[in-house]
């Protein structure tokens, strides 16, 4: 991940402003490992990531001369790959709950979906604990740990209160060790 100043992202939303495809690329290379750990929290599918963020990009782009003067890039930018990402898993929600209506309706035996357990902690019990956290707690988490967001850029990103960041923060990481069996609990 290239690291940026806010005076070095200024420069490049104004290049990029003026049609510079050259600065919205460095604007890209910049953020999109962030941003793709940020969409795959919130959708809860890595593959589907990235699309999510190549979309976001694209949005981006066409919005670039949307931010204002005074706004810093990365949390416009994170907000934006967000909303891609909770509008992706509410899309993906939707056609499954039809998928698993219209199934339940030709078969008797269903299968529940969650039959197998996890044997220990790994990245995948993590992110199966955080997929299961409420919208608004795990895009918190994803934000502040999975795309390494400060508390305000958090709050900036997700457009709320810095008070807000710190309790659903708190909220949610209580609810992350309240929901993994014990041997793969949080530290």
């Amino acid at each position: 991940m290239t690291s940026s100043t806010p005076a070095d992202d200024a420069e490049l939303v104004r290049r990029a402003r003026a049609g510079d495809t050259g600065a919205f690329g460095v604007i890209v290379r910049t953020h999109q490992a962030a941003a793709l750990r940020l969409a795959t929290i919130i959708c809860g599918d890595p593959t589907e990531a990235y699309d999510i963020v190549q979309e976001a990009f694209v949005s981006a782009h066409q919005a670039m001369q949307t931010i204002r003067d005074d706004e810093s890039l990365r949390p416009w930018l994170m907000r934006i790959v967000a909303n891609h990402a909770k509008n992706s898993r509410r899309s993906r929600w939707r056609r499954d709950a039809r998928a698993e209506h219209h199934a339940r309706l030709r078969v008797d035996d269903a299968i529940g979906a969650d039959s197998a357990a996890l044997d220990a902690v790994d990245a995948e019990a993590l992110l199966h604990a955080v997929e299961r956290l409420p919208d608004k707690d795990r895009s918190v988490i994803a934000c502040r740990f999975f795309a390494g967001m400060s508390e305000a850029e958090t709050a900036n990103a997700l457009g709320v209160a810095s008070g807000t960041v710190k309790s659903r923060t708190s909220r949610a990481l209580a609810r992350l060790r309240a929901g993994m069996p014990r041997e793969e609990a949080l530290p």
